[in-house]
């Protein structure tokens, strides 16, 4: 078992420095910091969320309800993993790293970016599959730019979408049982692509017939 846990620290090193060495050019050098900075998301996520919610109605309220619980899950999840691991960050111990953004005191282990974006396109994906492949890429692509800029290991990355993936899907899944109407049942949730575009109630259930 030692062994296996030395190969796989040793491989996780080597992709870091692949990534975050071998894979820099000028382009994504300004790219990487606007992914990974959450305040640049603050004003087009806002008025995202207020598009979604008016075009969809109450049904898409309870959606990104379910979402911004499936993130605060996560969030809070992952902070207590990086105190149970206590996994130093590579831009505290690699030599030469490269790195592009502050170096916090943060553990490492699992990655809170990776994290919050795997809940956030779970949820996207659950809801409408359509359009939470985009989502979906955003996520790796802020799962990239952990590794890029110097703060992250693979591991740390990919600790963080499964962590992410499992909480939100979780959530949905409670939330399919909580509030069927707005969720269908956890093993047939409706998709956000079928919603209504008003902002009424979800039509009643036709009655039997006469």
């Amino acid at each position: 078992m030692p062994d296996l846990v030395a190969w796989l620290d040793t491989a996780d090193l080597w992709w870091f420095l692949l990534i975050n060495r071998g894979g820099q050019n000028g382009i994504l050098d300004l790219v990487m910091p606007l992914l990974s900075e959450k305040r640049y998301a603050l004003i087009p996520g806002t008025a995202l969320i207020l598009l979604i919610g008016w075009r969809g109605g109450r049904r898409a309220w309870a959606w990104l309800a379910a979402a911004g619980l499936a993130l605060a899950l996560c969030d809070g999840l992952a902070n207590i993993l990086k105190h149970v691991f206590q996994r130093i960050r590579p831009c505290h111990v690699v030599a030469g790293v490269h790195l592009l953004s502050g170096c916090t005191q943060s553990f490492a282990l699992p990655s809170n970016h990776a994290g919050n974006m795997a809940a956030l396109a779970t949820v996207a994906w659950l809801g409408s599959p359509r359009r939470g492949w985009l989502v979906a890429c955003i996520a790796g692509l802020v799962g990239y730019s952990r590794i890029y800029l110097g703060v992250h290991y693979p591991a740390d990355v990919m600790a963080g979408f499964v962590l992410g993936a499992c909480g939100a899907w979780l959530v949905v899944q409670g939330a399919g049982r909580l509030l069927p109407q707005y969720f269908g049942s956890p093993t047939n949730p409706p998709r956000l692509g079928a919603l209504p575009t008003s902002t009424s109630d979800p039509p009643p259930s036709a009655g039997p017939p006469a």
